[in-house]
């Protein structure tokens, strides 16, 4: 169960969010006036159906199976006979069914949020006209949504028109709960009707779009206004593509399986890197291989066939005659 809630914290344009600031490695591009962001983490890639969908499958399938066995055993007569039979019937069967069609809805819906999908969808900020660009997938309101085309669209804000929200949620399941952070760009109504300012947490501007940066997965309550932060200077104060001693980001693809290993855990290429990097995490994670390495097999699974089924997405031309050409960035 998750439950939304106002704005954590709102941060304005002509205000520092933060001292310091990170790109959290999401910068894939740098122009000569603009930076362009991913907003696809490769380390993450196939989570979302392992988790959602095997296991929620998983669980659909065990309740298919006990089930199965009612009908079974009531078949065979061994759940008493007579009046019994259509008793037990009219409860195991359309109780199988339901656990039938919750584990293939579960399949076919995190399914189609990770297979079949762009690699990614970028989005650009130009500094120099002060827009931003982006491109956008967003799956059709409908049920039957994982069947229908989900179109790429190449929408353009104006970045004065941008307001930066700290979103939280928390999801709470039985007795432990997860908090997840969001940094949200919400694009405001040019006609504000009756709106007054200031902008706070509890009194927000109407929005006509917005949409998030980086993934929620890897924010958290210290990094989101660090993001931010960075955002901010780079657009309004002439600030550096990079933060001193960032690099870009790690935009090749896995191409095998084993690659797909090597950006989801410890193991796979890379390996000997990592020791040298962090002997004292790495040996953390080798103590708790038995439950992790079955977990990074099953994760660099989904990672990769997300990845074979992906396909490239292209800016328009109009964009990249405005941006030019990719530099290298200087930090």
């Amino acid at each position: 169960m998750s439950t939304p809630s106002k704005p954590h914290a709102v941060y304005l344009q002509d205000r520092s969010a933060a001292p310091q600031t990170t790109t959290r490695g999401w910068v894939r591009g740098v122009y000569q006036h603009a930076i362009e962001y991913t907003t696809f983490d490769k380390n993450v890639r196939g989570v979302v159906f392992l988790f959602g969908g095997v296991l929620m499958a998983s669980g659909a399938g065990f309740g298919c199976w006990l089930m199965g066995m009612v009908l079974y055993d009531n078949i065979e007569g061994r759940m008493g006979g007579g009046a019994h039979v259509w008793s037990y019937t009219l409860i195991a069967l359309p109780s199988f069914m339901t656990f039938l069609a919750i584990g293939l809805f579960a399949l076919i819906h995190y399914g189609r949020r990770e297979f079949f999908r762009p690699l990614d969808l970028p989005i650009i900020f130009d500094r120099q006209r002060r827009k931003v660009y982006r491109l956008d997938q967003t799956p059709p309101l409908s049920v039957f949504s994982a069947f229908k085309p989900w179109p790429i669209r190449y929408l353009e804000h104006d970045w004065d028109d941008i307001v930066a929200e700290h979103g939280v949620v928390t999801f709470t399941t039985g007795s432990s709960a997860h908090r997840q952070h969001t940094l949200a760009l919400m694009v405001r109504d040019k006609n504000a009707g009756d709106f007054k300012g200031p902008i706070t947490p509890d009194n927000t501007p109407p929005y006509v779009d917005g949409f998030t940066l980086g993934d929620p997965k890897t924010l958290s309550e210290l990094t989101v206004p660090l993001v931010w932060e960075h955002l901010r200077r780079y657009m309004n104060e002439n600030g550096p593509a990079l933060p001193p001693g960032e690099q870009l980001a790690d935009t090749p693809v896995p191409v095998t399986w084993w690659d797909s290993l090597g950006a989801v855990s410890v193991f796979g290429p890379g390996y000997v890197k990592r020791w040298r990097d962090g002997w004292g995490w790495m040996t953390i994670m080798h103590l708790l291989s038995p439950l992790m390495l079955p977990l990074a097999v099953l994760i660099a699974t989904t990672n990769w066939l997300s990845y074979k089924t992906a396909y490239p997405v292209q800016w328009p031309q109009e964009v990249l005659d405005k941006v030019g050409p990719p530099m290298k960035p200087s930090n």
